[in-house]
């Protein structure tokens, strides 16, 4: 790379800029199609949807950026090496993280598929049920139809 900046060759150093830049704008689609995939799943298991999956995506975002730019030094460094000819470790994190994220697809995919989005109304509601107040509300309304079903 010393010898690129000494005789000018710029467009040698700007191919590994675009790759290492492509690469950051895989690992951020890759986190945002995980998003994606867990808001559908959490629709479709009739789950609030609220800034807590928001803020996780955000903070994997920033351990992720921590990751790529420790292959971004590697790959400064490699770029000495005469036979290091691309950034290596900025693909092979990335290719890591893509991996990483893809399985998270799959399992939303799979959660979204599975038994816990048929579950009725009135366990979900017990599942969400993560307050005094509506723990007592969900317990009037399990007495009302229990109530309900004396009667009859």
């Amino acid at each position: 790379m010393i010898d690129y900046l000494v005789t000018g060759e710029f467009s040698r150093i700007q191919l590994r800029v675009y790759i290492i830049l492509a690469m950051w704008v895989v690992m951020v689609m890759a986190v945002c199609m995980d998003l994606w995939a867990g808001v559908n799943s959490a629709r479709a298991r009739g789950e609030v949807i609220n800034s807590g999956g928001f803020r996780r995506t955000i903070g994997k975002l920033g351990d992720y950026w921590r990751i790529q730019v420790m292959a971004l030094i590697f790959d400064v460094i490699g770029s000495c090496i005469p036979w290091y000819e691309y950034p290596y470790a900025s693909m092979i994190v990335t290719a890591a993280i893509v991996l990483i994220e893809g399985r998270s697809v799959w399992e939303n995919e799979r959660a979204k598929k599975g038994n816990v989005a048929k579950l009725p109304a009135a366990i979900r509601d017990i599942i969400n049920c993560t307050t005094a107040k509506s723990a007592e509300g969900l317990l009037k309304k399990i007495k009302e139809l229990d109530d309900g079903q004396k009667a009859t």
